[in-house]
């Protein structure tokens, strides 16, 4: 059955009574609603009412003849959603006000969607929307949406550019599953071999960060303790040879140095006295040195969180603080993988002497912790057995490890020491490293993360935001050491993870994969797919696009190289698909192009033979011209030729009706003039 058409209303301006099928407007308000679902979820509701008013006013126009609005109309509302963006987000650039304002066109444009072009430029505006949601979510989960709109999208623009009814559903499918698949290696072979740069092309501006961000440059009790809630992954890593025992896994973040009384803050540089160190390059004997890869989920922070102590990395603008924290020059704002060498030393030699700040205590805050450190350190023999009491005092007396401490007030480390004794890792690290500064003993908070599970079914170890940890490292004998309290009072926290030390306090994010080891295998199996993908696909960079050109025989290939040989490839790649098709179209048979034939060698004997390059729109105007009795008819046959070829795929009852229109037209002789 035919689809309803439209009728009626033109938009001023346009020529001609082009009309926009039923079908085809469903197609378009599909693709719409696929494209515009990434986005919904967190943009205004209002932004969602807008673009429901759209699709219902102008279904309402496709099947009951509503007005749809003049041009006065449609600009007021354009420039009214362009404020409201505006309004709403401070801006109308950005990931999030981006969005919003081009779902917002897309639904206006719905409303003079009169012509093939209208329709057309609907499917173009959608697949900005399409990459849009591509910027906002990147991971596995997001790609079968992605898919869905590339093939909606494709479609709708196939029944865009019929004038009359729609393709019918499964041969639209059919001929846009055949054209994608012949785009897919053209654009597998850009991906692998287009020049990849170190840098994105622009800067995507945003007003926030979404969802958890990881760690910072500062640090108050209760901090840490939010992350550890959370099962998303921080970022894996991958061994080669054996990984470290779980105990030795320290992935050393921010370095705070700085301490008010109660929050910790990493030191400025332009409050450092050596602002970049070396790595080390003589070990200690026995030391292990282990190499991995490391793929960083984005946390929007500059750290790059390698396993102590770092010896090498191959990110070229990156380098050690005076802290020795591995920083790039960037924040981390989208997946990136990077490959390092690092020593697990619990404690490494340092040339120059401590910051001034790893010192300061002030003594206006936290009186009595500064008076019982006054009180050990008197009793001890030396700084070493001063720490081993203060560790002591977290062992044996009764300290508690809970991701729920009771509130402290405007003296924390006294109020944790002395009062509530209950507390996660940062509490710990505070009140230690306090007390040795008390004691005249330089000492800082070091953060990060702590562990990690592997994943049994890739191979890789997954670092959780629910490893963030705290500890702490002190000056002694020229070496910087490090002590962790928290595992006086909770040793299982770091012998075997945060579940181990506070079973059913973690995976709020995902409850139900500790619940069962079938939930976990599938967990640890997803997971295993998505890191394959972050791996190959968003962290392929240049190195390596380098690493695959050289098992191909390109060594350290220049810009000019990958140039040359993406073009090569490309080249080729079309130039195969062309060969395939002039070969399948010479052994087919095609019922309507050898009916065409059949015509045009009809034609020839009133006139001539048709040249190769002559269309045949041209070679029947020379007809028509040559004999004006065969206006009519051959005009007729002419565009019934056009549509079926060029507007879909034609049924097999239309090519048998033009294959007998072809057979019944009747030619005067030859030798006739009219």
């Amino acid at each position: 059955m035919k689809a309803r058409q439209l009728q009626g209303w033109r938009a001023p301006g346009t020529q001609g009574p082009e009309q926009s099928s039923v079908a085809q407007l469903l197609w378009l308000l599909l693709l719409v609603l696929i494209v515009s679902t990434p986005h919904l979820r967190t943009l205004p509701a209002w932004v969602s009412g807008i673009m429901l008013v759209a699709a219902v006013w102008r279904l309402g126009a496709a099947w009951n003849r509503w007005p749809l609005p003049g041009r006065i109309v449609r600009g007021t509302l354009t420039l009214a959603s362009a404020l409201a963006v505006g309004f709403t987000w401070r801006q109308i650039s950005g990931l999030e006000a981006g969005s919003a304002l081009l779902v917002l066109m897309l639904a206006l444009k719905l409303l003079e969607t009169h012509s093939a072009r209208d329709r057309a430029l609907v499917v173009l505006i959608a697949w900005f929307v399409l990459f849009a949601a591509f910027l906002r979510e990147q991971s596995l989960g997001g790609v079968p949406l992605l898919a869905a709109g590339v093939l909606v999208g494709t479609l709708a623009l196939l029944q865009a550019a019929r004038r009359r009814q729609a393709i019918p559903p499964a041969t639209g499918l059919l001929l846009t599953t055949r054209l994608l698949a012949h785009a897919v290696p053209l654009a597998l072979a850009l991906f692998l071999l287009f020049p990849r740069l170190p840098a994105p092309l622009w800067a995507l501006p945003s007003g926030g960060h979404n969802g958890r961000t990881g760690l910072s440059s500062q640090m108050s009790p209760g901090d840490i303790t939010s992350l550890a809630l959370s099962d998303a992954p921080a970022f894996r890593v991958r061994f080669e040879g054996p990984p470290p025992e779980r105990a030795q896994l320290y992935w050393r973040g921010p370095v705070l140095e700085s301490f008010d009384g109660r929050r910790w803050r990493t030191l400025p540089d332009a409050g450092r006295k050596h602002q970049h160190a070396v790595p080390l390059r003589q070990l200690p004997a026995g030391a292990r040195v282990h190499k991995y890869e490391i793929v960083l989920e984005p946390h929007h922070q500059r750290w790059l969180l390698p396993l102590e102590t770092p010896l090498g990395w191959d990110v070229a603008d990156a380098s050690l603080s005076a802290s020795r924290e591995l920083l790039s020059t960037r924040p981390i704002a989208a997946r990136s993988a990077w490959r390092g060498r690092s020593a697990t030393l619990p404690r490494f030699r340092e040339a120059r002497a401590p910051e001034a700040a790893t010192l300061a205590v002030n003594a206006s805050r936290n009186p009595r912790s500064l008076a019982l450190a006054g009180e050990m350190r008197a009793a001890a023999g030396s700084d070493r057995a001063y720490l081993r009491n203060i560790l002591g005092m977290f062992r044996q007396q009764a300290f508690y490890y809970t991701l729920e401490p009771p509130a402290l007030g405007d003296e924390p480390v006294d109020d944790f020491l002395f009062r509530t004794r209950s507390g996660f890792c940062e509490h710990y690290a505070s009140a230690f490293a306090l007390l040795a500064r008390a004691a005249g003993i330089p000492a800082r908070v070091v953060t990060g993360y702590q562990g990690g599970e592997m994943n049994p079914l890739a191979d890789y170890l997954i670092v959780r935001q629910s490893d963030a940890h705290a500890w702490t490292e002190v000056w002694l004998d020229g070496y910087w050491e490090r002590y962790d309290p928290t595992a006086a009072v909770a040793p299982e926290r770091v012998d075997a993870g945060m579940a181990a030390a506070l079973p059913g306090s973690v995976g709020a994010d995902l409850p139900l994969l500790g619940s069962s080891p079938w939930f976990g295998r599938v967990a640890f199996g997803w997971d295993a797919l998505n890191a394959q993908w972050d791996r190959w696909v968003l962290a392929f960079g240049p190195e390596q696009q380098n690493a695959l050109l050289g098992r191909l025989g390109f060594s350290s290939p220049s810009l000019r190289d990958l140039a040359l040989v993406c073009a090569v490839t490309a080249s080729t790649i079309l130039l195969l698909f062309t060969w395939l098709t002039l070969r399948d179209r010479a052994r087919e048979q095609d019922p309507l192009e050898q009916s065409w034939q059949l015509l045009c060698q009809r034609l020839s004997r009133l006139s001539r033979p048709r040249k190769p390059e002559e269309t045949p729109g041209e070679y029947s105007a020379m007809v028509i011209a040559a004999r004006p009795e065969l206006a009519g008819p051959l005009t007729s046959l002419t565009a019934l030729y056009l549509r079926l070829r060029y507007e879909g795929v034609p049924s097999r009852t239309e090519i048998l009706r033009f294959r007998r229109l072809v057979r019944q037209l009747r030619l005067p002789p030859a030798n006739a003039r009219g």
